[in-house]
This record gives C-alpha cells, structure tokens and sequence, in this order.
C-alpha cells in the first residue's frame, strides 16, 4: 500500500504519526542494550511504520549479511540464512551501499530463500551504516498487496530510521562484546582454577571441551590425547553432557592427524565435504563446521588435540580470532597436563619407594624374629648349659681352695646377668609373646617395662578388642608405641602417658598422648623423633599416623588402620 497524502491535513496527522513512530524508535534504540530484542523490536516498529507484509533486519557478519528471523503477520518466522556481497537484495545493498526499491532501474532477484513462499509487489531495503559508512546491517521490507509500491517518503523515513538504528546496534555490539570479554576472563579464571585442581591427562582435556564449548558457543567437541602409534580419543561432548564414544586416528590422518603432523591449527567450515572429515561424527553428530587445535609442549612435544564442533549449531563459521583463542586454552593445558604427568611419575616413584621401604620394614622384621629366636633358643641354652656346668664345676672344688669357688661364683654371676641382657635384647628385637599371645598383652608387658625403667606414670587401655588383629597390623602398631614412647623418654619432658587401643567394624584406631612440652608440628621434626618412620610404618598396612602438638600443651600420636569390612581381624 502506497502512501497518497492529498489534503494538508492529512498531511500534517501523516507527518505527526511519523514523528511519533521515529520518536519509538528512538526511545527504543535507547532503552535495549541486546542486539536480539534490538533487532526484534526494529522489525515490529519498522513493519507497522511502513505498513510492510513482511520484514527482515539483517546484520554483517564476516562480509554477510545474516538474517535470522523473519516478521511476517504479526509473528517471528525462524530464517537461517546469510547473502554475500551481491547475493540477493539485502547483498545488493551491501555492495552498493546504497537503498533501494523495486521500481528501481536496476532489480536484483528476492533471495532464493523466499521463492515459491512469498510474491512480492512491492520491495523497498536500506543499508544500516556507521559513521564510517560500514556496513552494519540491512533492513528490507516487502508488500505483497497490487499498487503497493514504496515511495519516495517511505525512503527517506528508512534512511532515517537506518541513521537512528546504526547508533543502537553499534552500542549493542560494544555491549555484547563486554559481556564477551567478561565472560571469557571469568571463564578463563575457572579455567585456570579447574587446571590446578585436576591432576589426570583425560580429565584435563575433557575439561578443555566444556569450557571451550562455553567459550565459543559450540554444540560439541572431543579432544584426544597422542598414543604410542595413533592418536586416541574417549568420549564426545555433544550438547551439554558426554557422550560414549571412541576413536583413534594414525598420525596423518583426519584433522587430529594433520594438526599432529604440522603442529598447526585448522578449520574447515564446510565439514561435510573436507577429504580429512570423519564420516562418524557426520552421520551421528551432523558436524558441520570444525576447528582442530594440537596441544602443544614448551618444548614443541605434541600431547594432544581438541577437536571443536559447530559453531552455534553450524551458523557460525569459526574464525581466526577463535583459533587464537583456543591455541592459548591448549597451552595452558599443556602444561597442566606435563604437570599432571610429572606427578603420576612422582606417584610411582614415590609408591615404589613406599613399597621398598615396606620391603626392608618386613625383611627387617623377619631378620629380628630369627635372631631373637636364635639368641632365645640356641644362645639362651648355650648360656643354660655352661651355667649348669660352673655349678657341676662349684660342687667339685676342694674346700682347700676357697679362692677357686669364689671366682667360679662370681662367674655364675655374671652368666646371671649376660642371660638377663640376652632375654632384654631378645625381647626387644621381637618379643615372641607378640607372636605368641598377641598384640594386647604384649603392649602391656612394654607398657610395664617402660614404667619400670622410666618412672612415668603410664596408662594403658584398650576397648572392644575381640579377635586379633592381623600379623602385620599388631608388628605395627607394636613398633608405633615402642619409638612413642623412646620419645617421650627422650623428648617430651612428661609426668605421665596414655596409651588406648580400640577397633570398630572397619578400623583399628591407637592413640598415644604425653603430657609434655609439645613441639609445632608445621615445622620440620627435630632429630631423633622417628616420625616419618611411624608414617611409613602406618603406610606399610594402609594406614595413617595423626599428629596434634603445640608447644607447651602435649603430644597426641593417633593411628588408624584400616582392617577387613565386618571384622577385626
């Protein structure tokens, strides 16, 4: 519908009418800051100014014009599509930067996208331009109706309208690039964060396609790492969870293998059609657009690649800006993923070490039970028998020769107290009532024989003991107590010590607390405390050793070790 205005009155509510509706369209460029509900609102306001049938508003991206909606009676129509330069209306005006309508000498065809859908009679389209006059956008508008040509008037309020338009789009770019930036910083700090915490290759590179993903507005994705002969994958990330899924590529092959072999990104936006496309991820996933991005080392050693997916669900093509990004992600995952390896080395050297270590405590252990039984059984009897003989050889002196008696005595004496000594070492090396009767009453005879050689006060208490623990378990805890308590001797200055032994269901739990002068046990121990021994002593059985001490407030020593579920043994 053409706009004749004959009367001055007419005229004048025309222009009135017209004012209001720029007036609108002010206060709306104004007042929305998001680009969407920008564009929106433009085509509602913009179709009831020019009583269009059906409105589009495109913006330039990558030398296009977008368009993703269509207004047509009252209603947002869903329009994926992008025109180049020339294509179409929307790409002639793009080109020429310049309006146009369709009484026009020169008249583009309607783009394809409408064909067969909408007949227009009437077409009218604007560039948006900035200051710069670069393009920002288009807006075209079509009547369907016979005699519904756009005038000249409907040109000149477009152009305005365009004018008005271009300064509120500008402001909803810098916005959205805002947002952008700071979102991508306070990701780039949870990503950060999630890299510190992770400490495994596989979880490193997962986390690197989520954040990615959330980065760049990608629907999917996978990342592999490289393997003795291909390089291997687990797993695909495809809109918003993780799927199961497993694939390998040789060293030159597919886009993993090309970014392997040149230790160079790539992205492809026509997916489907690439010679180095993975039919499987076309098939299941619909992939569309990729961009691969190897993993690289400080020392130019690839580690892996990331594998991005469809750019806002293949709308968007990637770019170079995204392939900059994702380089620095792959880098700092590079060396949290060196990090993570160089711990797992440590780990492993470190479980090696614990299990040498666990090695000689148990040869060690077998060394003491042998010798104690050798200085029990063969020397203590040794010792016996040449006992028995001086008190033979005592019966047989003459009384004429008291000298000769008392010299023999005295050698008995001393055989007393060798035997004596032997029977300490012994008990010492490995007190066979251990092995004998168990881990209760054999603490309680140490217990014992530290009060009598210390003059401590020293308690002992045990709860819920039932059953005997484990062989390995009772050396340990035996062995924990005995370098405890040298401490206390030693060290702590006490009056008096406690000793608890108790099991649950799962654990075995042992406690000993002095009354001492305490030390600060955030800095490194002083000579001669043992800790790390008991430490590697409770690791031996996969147990724990607790320490609480402060100075001057005492030492409390807490063991746990884990037992058999349901059991004390």
């Amino acid at each position: 519908m053409s706009n004749p205005i004959t009367s001055p009155p007419l005229r004048q509510e025309r222009l009135a009418w017209e004012i209001a509706q720029l007036r609108a369209v002010a206060q709306l460029v104004v007042n929305e800051p998001d680009m969407g509900e920008l564009t929106k609102r433009l085509a509602e306001k913009t179709a009831e100014l020019f009583c269009a049938d059906q409105t589009l508003i495109g913006l330039a991206h990558d030398n296009q014009i977008v368009m993703k909606e269509v207004y047509e009676a009252e209603t947002f129509h869903p329009a994926e599509f992008a025109l180049k330069p020339g294509e179409g209306i929307a790409g002639w005006v793009m080109s020429h930067l310049r309006p146009y309508r369709s009484q026009d000498a020169v008249a583009p065809s309607v783009s394809a996208e409408f064909a067969g859908r909408f007949d227009p009679r009437g077409v009218m389209a604007v560039p948006i331009l900035n200051h710069q006059l670069h393009v920002l956008g288009v807006m075209e508008f079509h009547r369907a109706r016979e005699n519904a040509l756009f005038d000249e008037n409907d040109l000149h309020l477009a152009e305005t309208v365009a004018l008005i338009a271009a300064a509120g789009i500008e402001r909803a770019k810098l916005l959205g690039s805002i947002h952008q930036w700071t979102s991508s910083f306070q990701n780039i700090l949870s990503f950060s964060t999630v890299l510190n915490e992770s400490l495994h290759p596989e979880t490193l590179i997962h986390r690197l396609v989520e954040h990615a993903a959330g980065f760049l507005g990608v629907d999917a994705g996978l990342a592999g790492l490289v393997g003795e002969q291909t390089l291997q994958a687990r797993g695909y990330w495809f809109r918003g969870q993780w799927h199961d899924f497993q694939a390998e590529w040789a060293r030159d092959a597919g886009l993993p293998g090309w970014v392997f072999s040149n230790q160079w990104p790539y992205f492809t936006n026509e997916y489907p059609a690439h010679e180095l496309a993975y039919p499987p991820f076309i098939e299941q996933f619909g992939v569309k657009t990729a961009l691969c991005v190897p993993i690289i080392a400080a020392g130019e050693e690839v580690l892996g690649f990331v594998e991005l997916h469809n750019k806002q669900d293949g709308r968007e093509p990637f770019t170079w800006s995204d392939v900059s990004f994702m380089e620095s992600l792959a880098n700092s995952t590079a060396v949290a993923i060196r990090n993570a390896r160089l711990m797992q080395e440590l780990e492993a050297q470190r479980a090696q070490l614990q299990a040498l270590s666990a090695q000689q405590i148990t040869l060690l252990e077998e060394e003491r039970r042998r010798i104690a039984r050798e200085l029990h059984d063969e020397t203590g009897q040794a010792l016996v028998g040449i006992k028995l003989g001086l008190q033979v050889l005592a019966h047989k002196i003459p009384p004429e020769i008291p000298g000769l008696r008392e010299e023999v005595d005295l050698l008995r004496q001393q055989l007393n107290h060798s035997t004596t000594q032997l029977k300490s070492i012994a008990q010492a090396l490995r007190p066979p009532i251990l092995d004998e009767l168990g881990l209760e009453i054999a603490l309680n005879q140490c217990v014992n024989d530290f009060r009598k050689r210390t003059n401590l006060q020293t308690h002992f208490e045990t709860f819920d003991l039932g059953t005997r623990l484990p062989q390995e378990a009772e050396t340990v805890c035996y062995r924990i107590v005995q370098e405890a308590l040298t401490n206390v001797a030693r060290h702590a200055q006490a009056r008096q010590v406690w000793i608890a032994l108790a099991t649950q269901p799962n654990f075995v739990q042992l406690s000993i607390r002095d009354d001492g002068q305490g030390f600060d046990p955030h800095r490194p121990p002083a000579p001669g405390l043992g800790l790390v021994g008991m430490q590697e002593r409770a690791k031996m059985v996969g147990g724990e050793l607790l320490i609480e001490s402060a100075p001057g407030a005492g030492t409390v020593l807490t063991i746990v070790i884990p037992t058999q579920a349901g059991s004390h043994a």
